[in-house]
């Protein structure tokens, strides 16, 4: 059937649409986590740094407050994302399952076409065997 056809080559538009969100997703989860180690590393770097001069602890004081926002905004920002991840594996999981069973119809329909065939074939090979059989007793007799 043409239109399971077409409802399949839909769904797996659809499927790829929401894979490509999901893998957009799981990279902006991944640059937000390098962002958090890039935080930690240069926090490391500035401690250093106050530890060295009488004037690095002066500055440190607000870059810390500086660096304890941009710590909760990452945090709530990769709990957001992680939370968009798992909706949009599900809008996946769904989009699979939607497209798999537009196949499994498909599939079915085409066993039917190529069962009906075969019958065909079968009876067609049978009444060529029962009409060379008549022949043959027609020529003994």
């Amino acid at each position: 059937m043409k239109s399971l056809v077409s409802l399949i080559r839909l769904n797996k538009w659809t499927l790829e649409e929401k894979r490509r969100a999901l893998a957009a997703l799981q990279g902006l989860r991944t640059d937000l986590v390098r962002q958090q180690n890039e935080l930690e590393s240069e926090v490391v770097r500035e401690q250093l740094s106050a530890k060295s001069g009488v004037e690095g602890a002066w500055t440190y004081a607000g870059y810390a407050k500086a660096v304890i926002q941009r710590r909760e905004t990452l945090k709530r920002t990769l709990a957001d994302v992680d939370k968009r991840i798992d909706v949009a594996r599900d809008a996946v999981n769904a989009a699979w399952r939607e497209m798999r069973k537009y196949e499994l119809a498909e599939e079915r329909n085409q066993a039917r076409k190529n069962a009906d065939v075969a019958r065909v074939e079968r009876l067609e090979l049978d009444e060529i065997a029962l009409t060379q059989n008549r022949i043959k007793q027609g020529e003994r007799g």
